[in-house]
C-alpha cells in the first residue's frame, strides 16, 4: 500500500481509540438480539402459536433471523475496516494519513515533516478527557493545507512525537543544505 525511501524509516502508527471502536459497533450487538427478544415478547404474549405462514413459519422466522444477523455482521465488518484501515504514519522524512471511505475507496495524504507550520491538539467532553483521546490538527505550506486526525489516543504525545521528528527533518535539510550532501 505505502512505499517507503530506502533511508525511512516509519516512528509512529496511529489508530482511532478503541473506544470509538467499541461506541460505534456496541449497538449491533444490542441489535443481535433483537429477533430473539421479539419472538420472546411473543411468546410471553402467548401470539407465538398463532400460524400466520402455516406449516413453513419456523422456517421462514429462520431465514429472517439469519438475514438479519448475516446484515448485522456486514455492518460490524464496515465498522472494523473502518477502524483498522484509518491509520496516521509517521516517518522520519514525512507523515503519511490514510482514511478509509468505504470498502473500495481511500483518501492518501502525505506531506513531508519539514512543511509542518503547526500542530494542534482538541481533547472535548468527559469521555475523551477520561480515556485521553482526540483530534490531532497538522497545517502544514502545501497542497494540503491541513490534516486531521479524530479521536486518536494520547493526542498530546502524538503531537511531540511529530514535532521531535519535524525538528530532526529540519536539522537534517540544514546539514544537506551547508554541506552539499547527505
Amino acid at each position: 500500500m505505502i512505499t517507503l525511501d530506502n533511508d525511512e524509516k516509519i516512528i509512529l502508527e496511529v489508530r482511532k481509540h478503541w473506544f470509538v471502536f467499541w461506541a460505534q459497533s456496541s449497538p449491533l450487538v444490542f441489535l443481535i438480539f433483537f429477533p430473539f427478544i421479539i419472538k420472546m415478547i411473543l411468546s410471553v404474549m402467548g401470539l407465538s402459536d398463532i400460524v400466520v405462514f402455516g406449516k413453513h413459519a419456523q422456517t421462514f422466522i429462520t431465514v429472517i433471523t439469519a438475514t438479519w444477523i448475516w446484515f448485522i455482521w456486514v455492518a460490524f465488518f464496515i465498522l472494523w475496516t473502518d477502524y483498522y484501515l484509518d491509520i496516521l504514519i509517521l516517518t522520519n522524512k514525512r507523515i503519511i494519513d490514510i482514511e478509509q471511505k468505504g470498502f473500495f475507496s481511500r483518501e492518501i495524504s502525505t506531506f513531508r515533516l519539514d512543511r509542518i507550520q503547526d500542530i494542534t491538539v482538541d481533547v472535548n467532553g468527559v469521555i475523551p478527557t477520561f480515556f485521553d483521546f482526540g483530534d490531532i490538527h497538522i497545517q502544514t505550506a502545501g497542497e494540503v493545507p491541513e490534516i486531521s486526525v479524530k479521536s486518536i489516543p494520547d493526542p498530546h504525545k502524538v503531537r511531540e512525537i511529530v514535532s521531535r521528528a519535524q525538528d530532526e527533518a529540519i536539522e537534517k535539510s540544514r546539514v544537506v543544505k551547508v554541506d552539499g550532501t547527505q
